[in-house]
């Protein structure tokens, strides 16, 4: 690449879901927007090695700029070189320092992350940050990761429109709020750089009953009623759903979590509670549900709304209870506690079949009754379409996408069809 030229370069996932790492460049300065760890059936692509050896291969770097905590968005952050600046979000930053944490115990051969993310720079949503020429202002938006964000990024004249991973159907989507915030903060580009997730399950989406979160907890609450044990197989940080869950569930039957988990809620409850009621506690006889937390305490109790889960009790109650498949601790509780007890399965469709499949959550579910309550944390086609609508860009570039090449064949994208270019991995875009 030419170093005298402002380019965007996507060093991986111009053709793929995740392990992506994008660069912003000027003739002095670059910035590079989220650091992300391969995805398993992501191949032929550069290796994490390679990526970190490619992007950090000794040029100067302003900082790295991370849109929320996925790890196919944040997972080499301990391969980037100490003396380069992190950001991320607040909220996303207490989120990671919890789950880095128990991470930290594991043997990856890269030593403690808990300092590099403890150390990590936390921007301000609407607060416009310098780095050199490259002006970056960050928006907060949906998705199914708490604290995520878009980048509107200026230099060279030029406006450049950085989505991330987005949606507008989760809690924080709400009331055309991604409508308000363009037309409000943004304005028309000249160039979007936009994520594609969907449009690889364009059928899978159009076929499943539940398309938002609200969705979500009407169907919960019906399957509460009628069933007295369930277990909700859910990502830990997927804090929309687990919020909608836990509204959901009548009053009087009990609410079942380890510590890690209830750490977790926790923190998304002091972090987003302000803003969002569905982040503030369900609130019994004026006081706020309890987490009934299964195995170590780990230091909460009676302050935090928790209590040690007492199955005596709550097999009279009726609860449900977060789980995750590789914690033996949970399904040894169901097989002592629980008679028949309803799996809800709260995860990608995609891991239950084909080349996705993931043998542990087959393990878990067993032969256990299922239904799968789920809905995407990645914007649907016409989401996309009014993003593109509304900040008419001169230039499309699609990324954490399979479906790049066929980005324009999309019906509701054909009127932009001849403003869309398709990288490959390592592309240098002058603009």
């Amino acid at each position: 690449m030419n170093s005298m030229q402002n380019e965007i370069c996507i060093y991986r996932g111009s053709h793929q879901i995740g392990g992506c790492a994008t660069e912003i460049s000027t003739g002095n300065h670059r910035i590079v927007i989220d650091f992300g760890a391969n995805l398993p059936d992501n191949e032929d692509v550069m290796t994490d090695e390679e990526l970190a050896e490619t992007v950090f291969d000794g040029r100067p770097c302003e900082a790295v700029l991370f849109t929320h905590y996925h790890g196919d968005h944040i997972g080499l952050y301990k391969k980037i070189p100490q003396d380069i600046p992190l950001y991320i979000g607040a909220v996303a930053k207490e989120i990671l320092e919890i789950l880095t944490e128990r991470l930290d115990y594991l043997p990856d051969g890269l030593g403690k992350g808990l300092p590099r993310i403890q150390g990590m720079n936390c921007y301000t949503p609407a607060h416009k940050m310098m780095f050199g020429d490259i002006r970056i202002t960050p928006f907060f938006v949906d998705h199914s990761a708490l604290d995520s964000y878009l980048f509107l990024i200026e230099t060279g004249g030029k406006k450049i429109l950085f989505t991330g991973d987005f949606r507008e159907h989760g809690i924080a989507g709400k009331h055309d709020i991604l409508e308000r915030m363009v037309q409000e903060y943004i304005g028309e580009v000249d160039i979007l750089i936009t994520e594609g997730t969907m449009l690889s399950r364009i059928d899978e989406a159009r076929e499943n009953s539940i398309q938002t979160e609200d969705d979500l907890k009407k169907c919960a609450r019906k399957l509460f009623r009628t069933n007295k044990e369930s277990v909700i197989l859910v990502s830990s940080t997927n804090f929309d759903s687990i919020m909608e869950f836990y509204h959901a569930l009548p009053w009087g039957m009990g609410f079942v979590c380890d510590a890690y988990q209830a750490k977790l809620i926790l923190a998304a409850m002091e972090g987003k509670g302000k803003y969002y009621r569905k982040y503030q506690p369900e609130l019994i006889h004026g006081k706020p549900r309890m987490l009934c937390i299964v195995g170590d305490m780990e230091g909460l109790g009676a302050k935090q709304n928790c209590c040690r889960a007492d199955f005596s009790i709550l097999k009279n109650k009726g609860f449900t209870m977060l789980v995750r498949e590789n914690k033996p601790v949970f399904k040894a509780i169901m097989k002592k506690y629980m008679t028949d007890p309803l799996v809800i399965y709260s995860k990608w469709a995609g891991y239950l079949k084909e080349k996705h499949a993931n043998p542990k959550i087959h393990e878990f579910i067993g032969s256990h009754r299922m239904k799968i309550l789920h809905t995407s944390g990645h914007a649907y086609v016409k989401t996309l379409e009014k993003l593109i609508r509304l900040t008419n860009p001169t230039t499309i570039i699609p990324m954490h996408t399979e479906c790049a090449d066929a980005f324009g064949e999309i019906p509701a994208f054909a009127p932009y069809r001849d403003r869309i270019k398709v990288l490959q991995d390592k592309e240098g875009y002058v603009f």
